[in-house]
Parts: structure tokens; C-alpha cells; sequence
């Protein structure tokens, strides 16, 4: 899987092909990740929902799930900003797949009971820079406040 992954990004890039399928789990992830991190720490209930979550939702084993996380702190290191994640997930998620990102982010910034600002500024530009409306982003909000309730 590592390998896998690894020969995502040595791979050139073809305009017109949908990148693979890895690549959207590690632009996902990446997001994810950048969620956990931007407040200048990842916090144990951060890192343990970010494991909980990306297995499950991204239909991995949770071996592959870890190796998609190491890759996905890889990626967010090496960026400059949220751009390249954002187009990939703009370009090939449906509606509702951009949903239920906004609502795993929520529930990655909400997991250690603190909002702080960076947290919600980055929430409010990844909607807008995956054209997902206030409202919607609100609806996710919720619903991640709701699954964190259980």
C-alpha cells in the first residue's frame, strides 16, 4: 500500500485523467490531518479520530488507513496551501462525498471540545473552496457535533 501510494506522486501528471483513486483519499486525508493540526498541536483525541475515521470512511484496512495518514502528514508538509487538496476534491467528489468531508472535518476540529479561531477559518475556506454553501457547512456542524455526542 505504501508503495502504492509513493508511486502516486512519482507518477507525471496527465491533464485530462482523473487521478487515482489513492490520490483523492490522500487529498482527503490531507485535509483531514491539516484540520487536527492547525491549532498547533494534534491533540491524542484528535489522532485517534483521525484513525477511526479514515479507515471506515475511505474503505481501507486499518493498516492501509495508517499508511494513507503518513502519507497524508507527508503531503501537508510538503504544501503550500490547501489549493492542490481542494481542486482534487472539487474536480471528483460529488456533492455528497464534499458533504461528509466538511462533516469529518467538523468532527476533527470539534473532537478536543475547543474551537478556536484558525480552526474555523480553515472550515469556512475549505467550504468555499469546494463550493459548499454556509448552510450546508452548518448542516455538517451539526451532524459532526451530533456523532461526537455518541
Amino acid at each position: 500500500m505504501l508503495d502504492r501510494l509513493k508511486s502516486i506522486f512519482d507518477k507525471p501528471a496527465v491533464a485530462d485523467e482523473a487521478p487515482a483513486a489513492d490520490q483523492l483519499h490522500v487529498a482527503a486525508a490531507a485535509l483531514l490531518v491539516r484540520a487536527a493540526q492547525i491549532d498547533g498541536h494534534i491533540s491524542d483525541v484528535e489522532s485517534t479520530l483521525l484513525k477511526r475515521l479514515i479507515g471506515p470512511h475511505f474503505g481501507l484496512s486499518e493498516s492501509e488507513a495508517g499508511a494513507l495518514l503518513e502519507q497524508a502528514h507527508a503531503a501537508v508538509d510538503a504544501a503550500n496551501d490547501l489549493f492542490q487538496f481542494t481542486q482534487q476534491i472539487n474536480a471528483h467528489f460529488n456533492e455528497e462525498h464534499k458533504k461528509m468531508l466538511i462533516q469529518l472535518l467538523w468532527q476533527i476540529v470539534l473532537s478536543d471540545g475547543v474551537l478556536d479561531d484558525f480552526e474555523a477559518n480553515l472550515l469556512r475556506r475549505v467550504a468555499g473552496l469546494i463550493y459548499i454553501s454556509d448552510q450546508d457547512a452548518g448542516a455538517a456542524r451539526k451532524a459532526a457535533q451530533a456523532a461526537l455526542e455518541h
